[in-house]
Order: structure tokens, then sequence, then C-alpha cells
């Protein structure tokens, strides 16, 4: 509840301070749609999801075809689980900017939820061709190939996720799980120390 208060807080302190710095200032649309994407994306570190969603309806107010904008709302969407505006969101950010891995990504993350796994994981097999160096995307995917039994499949993701980032130690208990699943426990305990070692390093 208290978290709660101090984002609401935080909303209004944010409108008060844009609409004090477009009087003040009278800034040209491209002036204010930057100092709204940054001030969005304060507001989404911070939680503050109802803020995020009013700056960035007024972005779009002015320029309906603001990419940022779109994807800040999909992520505050998100943020506050409304998994349908999301999904709206982040296609309209592909409408727009058809190569942005990260909306095929946060797509694949929706449709996962909303256990519609074959439609995740063409998003995360999209997100991967196009930045095929984001370790959490090979992971992700691989997560989701487990879930539908194809274990191989998922080794292999979420081996490739600890090649390109060996500091996450999440990946290798991930793998340590399926490779124990699977029957192949020496394998298992060999990413399990793998990521005890990870967490030791960066604790």
């Amino acid at each position: 509840m208290k978290e709660k208060f101090v984002f609401d807080v935080v909303g209004l302190y944010m409108n008060a301070f844009l609409d004090k710095l477009e009087r003040a200032f009278q800034l040209d649309s491209r002036d204010l749609i930057r100092v709204y994407h940054e001030r969005a994306g304060r507001c989404i570190d911070h939680g503050a999801y109802d803020a995020t969603i009013s700056l960035c309806r007024k972005v779009l107010e002015l320029d309906h075809d603001d990419i940022e904008a779109h994807y800040q709302l999909g992520l505050a969407y998100m943020g506050k689980e409304l998994e349908e505006e999301a999904v709206s969101s982040f296609q309209e950010v592909l409408r727009l900017d058809p190569d942005r891995a990260g909306a095929h990504f946060r797509l694949g993350v929706l449709y996962d939820k909303m256990r519609a796994a074959d439609t995740a994981i063409t998003s995360f097999q999209k997100a991967i061709e196009l930045d095929p160096r984001r370790a959490d995307f090979y992971y992700t995917l691989g997560v989701v190939q487990d879930k539908k039994g194809e274990h191989d499949r998922a080794i292999e993701l979420i081996s490739k996720a600890t090649e390109l980032a060996p500091d996450v130690d999440k990946y290798y208990y991930r793998l340590g799980l399926v490779y124990d699943g699977q029957g192949q426990h020496e394998k298992a305990v060999q990413a399990f120390k793998k990521a005890v070692e990870a967490e030791e390093a960066g604790a």
C-alpha cells in the first residue's frame, strides 16, 4: 500500500513538473517528446505505471506514430498486468518498426503468460533472429520449450544463454533442473555448481 502511495505521488509530481515545463519554456513538439520519453523511462524504472501511461498519451497526442511511446506504453501495461492492452501496444510498435527485437520478445513473454506457447515461441525466435547476442532471449525461449516437453531443445537454448552471459546464476539453475529431469544427473550437478559460483561471484 505504501509503495502504491509513493508511485501515485511520483506520478502527480511528474505531471505537475511537465505542465510547468511546457508553460515556462514553450518547447517545440520534438523537444517535448524527448522530455516525455525520458520521464516515462524513469517512471517505468520506479514502477509508476499510471504516470508512464499519462506521459505516453501526451506523446501520442503530438505524434500518434511515435514508436518509443507505444513501446513504453506496452511496458507500463505489462507492469499493470493488462496483457491485452500490452499486446496491442507492442503490435503497434511492430507495425511501425517490424525489426524491433525487444517488441517481439515482450510479445513472446505476454503470449506465454496467455498460454499461447506456439505463438510465444514464434515471437522469441524472431527476437533472436534480429538480435542473436541477447542471452535472455535464448533463456526465455528455452524455458518455454522445456514447458512444452521439448527438453533437448531447451538444453540447447539455455546452454547458449550461459555462453553469452556466464555470470547469470539463474541460467545455470534452470539448465540443471532440465538435466536432472532428463536423468542426466552428473550434468545437472555441474550446472548447479556453476550456478553457485556465478551467484557467489555476483554477491
